[in-house]
């Protein structure tokens, strides 16, 4: 053998023995990219900024918020499910992206199950709030209740088409109170909040922020919150389960990563969100956007939380006979 190949020959051992003993870049060394299902300005969106703004510094890369909204949030948590289990990509994912498109559409191009790492709850209670006109002669559930046995028909409430938590709150009033309210569907809240608020429609079913400001200005009247208690803030707004007792339903948010995400990433990422979300600052602002989070929040809980909202969700499909569409 030459020299000049005994040389090659040992740079290349030398090379391959350096590559294999260098460490790991350590992760972050990049920024991370979060995907919301939704489109700027709402409630997930303003949430997901205020995260992703207040884990940056620890992580010490910028973490990032990318819109994907449409479509019920399949559009997003599709992106998500694709995207490389590498810890550069996470789903702030609302709840019916889990649980309600299970059961309310056909052919999801992705497995709520199988696709997804549990990262993290952000919000365990979203309740919903049914809102009326002020005009309409009721201030209670009861009196909505008694109002819609007496004139069957026509009391007609409104619901935004793509939240599926919406539309089974307003079936299954009907269902356990036999009154019969006609179910309007809008495809969007905005229009459903003038519509109540104009006397187009007498009542509406929603997410708890749209309607804050509509209802300090005495333009609707809400009446009852799907929560199991009272929230904080509002508690002088009773729950549907204090008059319908069983129909306890909250919205949520959740961040997860793609499946096959390395778990010292998760329990990394799990650890600054928790740390940001305890902060008693955040839980005031949380409370101000009709949002809350009680309870233990590791990787495990996370998990164990969203299978209970599915099996939750499995008997709302079976009473209700929900046909995917």
């Amino acid at each position: 053998m030459t020299t000049i190949l005994r040389t090659l020959l040992a740079a290349a051992l030398l090379a391959g023995a350096a590559a294999t003993s260098a460490p790991a870049q350590p992760w972050p060394a990049r920024p991370i990219r979060m995907i919301v299902p939704t489109g700027p300005g709402l409630g997930t969106d303003i949430l997901a900024r205020l995260l992703a703004d207040g884990i940056s510094r620890p992580l010490g890369q910028q973490v990032y918020v990318e819109n994907l909204p449409g479509a019920s949030g399949i559009l997003g948590a599709q992106a998500a499910a694709r995207a490389a289990p590498d810890g550069y990509t996470v789903f702030f994912a609302n709840a019916s992206t889990f649980t309600s498109n299970m059961f309310m559409l056909k052919s999801l191009p992705y497995d709520p199950v199988r696709d997804f790492t549990p990262v993290a709850m952000t919000t365990d209670r979203s309740p919903f709030v049914i809102s009326v006109n002020p005009e309409l002669p009721v201030k209670s559930l009861f009196e909505l209740i008694a109002y819609g046995k007496a004139q069957p028909g026509k009391l007609a409430y409104g619901v935004d088409a793509t939240s599926g938590y919406g539309i089974v709150v307003g079936r299954l009033l009907n269902r356990r109170t036999g009154i019969d309210m006609v179910e309007v569907l809008y495809r969007a809240t905005p229009q459903l909040l003038q519509d109540v608020a104009a006397g187009t429609i007498q009542a509406m079913i929603s997410s708890f922020a749209p309607v804050v400001a509509f209802a300090q200005a005495g333009k609707l009247r809400r009446i009852a919150l799907t929560s199991a208690q009272r929230f904080p803030g509002v508690e002088d707004i009773p729950t549907v389960a204090e008059t319908v007792p069983g129909i306890e339903i909250d919205g949520w948010l959740v961040v997860v990563a793609p499946a096959g995400t390395p778990s010292d990433i998760v329990v990394r990422l799990n650890r600054e969100i928790r740390a940001f979300l305890e902060r008693p600052e955040m839980q005031k602002r949380l409370n101000s956007l009709g949002l809350a989070l009680s309870g233990v929040n590791t990787p495990e809980t996370t998990a164990q939380f969203i299978a209970r909202e599915q099996a939750q969700w499995r008997a709302f499909a079976q009473e209700l006979d929900l046909k995917p569409e």
